[in-house]
C-alpha cells in the first residue's frame, strides 16, 4: 500500500497534470479562433442595445444582421499569405463562414440566441501560425462557385432560406435589418445582374455586377488571449439616411445602395503596421471584451 506521504506526491501530480493540460487547452483553442465583435463607433453592439444615427428621438435596433466571408489568408506581403483552413461546424462550409446574429430568433425563456456566430474557428495552422504581427485578408461574400447551387442540398450555413435570393442570384452575402419605433430599414448585400434561363436556373458565368468585396488589415490579440477582428456598424452606415425608401437591396442605380457600396469599399492609410498599408474602416482590429462564441444553427 501507498503511504500518505506517497498519495499526497500522487495528489500533487495530478493536479499538476490537470492544470498543464488546462493551460495547454486554452493556448491552442486561443490560437485556433478568431473573435469578431461588432461595434458602434467603439462601443459594443449587440441585439438589447439601442444606437442613434444623429436622429432626434429615433433609436434603432439590430432585428438581424449576418453576414458571409470567405477565401481567408494570414500573413502579409513580405512573407507570403497562406491559406486559413476552416474547422468543420454547423457556420462554416466550402472555406466560407457565417458571422452575424439573428436577433428576432431569441428564445425569450433564456435570452440566448439561435443562429448566432461570432467566432471564426480554425484548423491548426503549420508553423508559429497567427501571431499579434499577422495581418488577414478575406472576401465579403460567396464564391461564385457555391453561390448558385441549390441551398437545400448544401452544408449548413449555405443552406440556410434567410440568407439566400434565388438560382439566379445566390445568397445574400450581408443581411442587415433594423427597426425604429414603427419603422423598418434593410441592406440586401448580394450579386445582381446575373443571367441564366430563369430565376431558378444558376448561372454558368459571373454575374455582372458580383459585389464581393476584398480586405486586408492587421490583427490584434484581445485580452483574453483571443485574436480580435471588428465590424463597424457605423462605419457602413456612414452618410445613409436611415429611411424606409432608403432600403438596399443591391439595386446598382440607386443612391443609397452607392454609398453603402462605397463604405465597404473605404480604406485608410496607416503607418504603424509595416505589413499592411491600409485597412478597412469597416473592418478593424479593436481590443473590445468579446462576446459568447456562436450557438446552433436550425
Amino acid at each position: 500500500m501507498l503511504s500518505n506521504k506517497q498519495y499526497i506526491f500522487l495528489a500533487i501530480f495530478i493536479i499538476l497534470l490537470s492544470l498543464m493540460g488546462y493551460f495547454l487547452s486554452f493556448t491552442a483553442k486561443s490560437h485556433s479562433q478568431i473573435n469578431v465583435q461588432l461595434l458602434w463607433q467603439h462601443g459594443e453592439l449587440n441585439c438589447q442595445t439601442p444606437f442613434n444615427t444623429g436622429e432626434v428621438n429615433k433609436n434603432w435596433l439590430i432585428e438581424q444582421f449576418q453576414f458571409f466571408i470567405s477565401h481567408i489568408e494570414y500573413g502579409s506581403a513580405e512573407t507570403g499569405w497562406q491559406k486559413i483552413n476552416l474547422a468543420q461546424t454547423p457556420f462554416q462550409a466550402h472555406d466560407t463562414v457565417l458571422l452575424g446574429t439573428n436577433c428576432q430568433s431569441a428564445k425569450p425563456q433564456t435570452g440566448s440566441l439561435k443562429n448566432s456566430n461570432w467566432t471564426i474557428e480554425l484548423e491548426p495552422l503549420p508553423g508559429a501560425g497567427i501571431n499579434k504581427n499577422s495581418a488577414i485578408r478575406f472576401t465579403l461574400g460567396v464564391p461564385f462557385e457555391v453561390n448558385h447551387l441549390n441551398p437545400i442540398s448544401q452544408k449548413s450555413p449555405l443552406n440556410l432560406p434567410s440568407m439566400f435570393w434565388v438560382w439566379q442570384t445566390g445568397h445574400k452575402f450581408m443581411r442587415l435589418e433594423l427597426a425604429a419605433n414603427n419603422e423598418q430599414w434593410l441592406f440586401h448585400l448580394g450579386s445582381t445582374g446575373c443571367k441564366s434561363a430563369s430565376a431558378m436556373r444558376a448561372p454558368k458565368q459571373a454575374c455582372r455586377y458580383p459585389n464581393r468585396f476584398n480586405f486586408e488589415l492587421p490583427l490584434s490579440i484581445n485580452s483574453d488571449g483571443r485574436l480580435a477582428l471588428n465590424f463597424d456598424l457605423a462605419t457602413l452606415l456612414n452618410n445613409v439616411d436611415l429611411t424606409p425608401s432608403s432600403s438596399c437591396q443591391s439595386e446598382q442605380n440607386k443612391l443609397s445602395c452607392q454609398q453603402l457600396f462605397n463604405n465597404l469599399s473605404l480604406v485608410k492609410q496607416i503607418n504603424n503596421t509595416p505589413s499592411v498599408s491600409s485597412v478597412s474602416s469597416v473592418f478593424r482590429a479593436v481590443n473590445i471584451k468579446p462576446e459568447s462564441p456562436g450557438e446552433d444553427v436550425e
